[in-house]
């Protein structure tokens, strides 16, 4: 437990250092984000060709690396919605085209699912990185929608923990999580709801001008917040499914007592997407 509390203290201060300075140098985020997608997809990589043996760590890299096209956005002055857009429908094609090459080069009848697989990862890992650049380099204040989507699975976790200990009784997937409860899921999301809705009443608000009622704009953020939570979850439980699936325990030993970059990153993969699309709506009511 000592080892897990001091790894996971310095997890938190590598983090925030490379994120914070982001605030005053959005470009920085790209070093953040460049890290988690290397990491990311090496362990993704290695724990799925356990199963599927034809993946090509090269063409799953580079489809990641598809995920920093908004920065070409970002360079001549583009939209957010044009530099997502560009990363979306290159990945797909990316991803069709990739997938193909197993069974293309190879007469085998398990080549298929190779190309599959390594699509799934790209898409993965990339979808939610591509998430994080755009909110950072091409949304206004998208700084504090990235920190909601980063931050948001832990403040999750936390009270989902503390309120599972507490009253949990009913499992919830215990094929998966064995000590995961529905009483741990429903305080997670209350309190992260909870939360988000502080964070937009008492920081956001005073960031970007509100145009709809002050109470509608609150309420909006509740839901956000319960949705990010329970996304967050999802994504936990789908790794953990990975897992077992290949027969791992962890992702990677980066981290002693916390496993890889995926086994901290799992829930973030699928609440940054959401924190985007939270941005693209305040945007459109603020």
């Amino acid at each position: 437990m000592k080892q897990r509390v001091i790894t996971g203290a310095i997890f938190t201060v590598v983090v925030l250092a490379l994120v914070v300075p982001a605030y005053f140098y959005p470009v920085t985020v790209l070093l953040f984000t460049a890290i988690v997608t290397c990491f990311a997809i090496y362990e993704l990589v290695k724990a799925v060709k356990l199963k599927a043996k034809e993946i090509s760590p090269v063409m799953t890299f580079l489809g990641g690396a598809l995920s920093f096209l908004p920065v070409i956005t970002y360079l001549i002055g583009g939209s957010a919605v044009e530099g997502f857009t560009l990363y979306a429908l290159t990945t797909l094609i990316y991803c069709f085209v990739t997938s193909m090459l197993p069974p293309i080069a190879k007469e085998d009848p398990e080549a298929i699912h190779s190309g599959l697989a390594q699509s799934l990862i790209i898409i993965y890992v990339s979808f939610p990185i591509a998430s994080a650049n755009t909110m950072a380099l091409l949304i206004p204040n998208g700084w504090y929608y990235f920190m909601i989507g980063l931050f948001a699975p832990w403040i999750s976790d936390v009270f989902a923990y503390f309120t599972g200990v507490c009253f949990g009784k009913h499992k919830i997937v215990p094929h998966i999580s064995p000590k995961k409860t529905w009483e741990g899921c429903i305080g997670g999301a209350v309190f992260c709801s909870a939360l988000t809705a502080v964070f937009f009443a008492f920081v956001m608000s005073s960031v970007i001008e509100v145009t709809v009622p002050f109470a509608a704009f609150v309420a909006l953020a509740a839901l956000f917040g319960f949705v990010l939570s329970v996304v967050s979850q999802l994504g936990d439980w789908i790794a953990s499914s990975i897992k077992r699936l290949v027969g791992i325990k962890d992702y990677g030993k980066l981290m002693p007592g916390h496993g890889g970059v995926m086994d901290r990153f799992d829930s973030a993969f699928f609440t940054l997407p959401v924190a985007l699309g939270l941005a693209f709506v305040m945007g459109m009511v603020a």
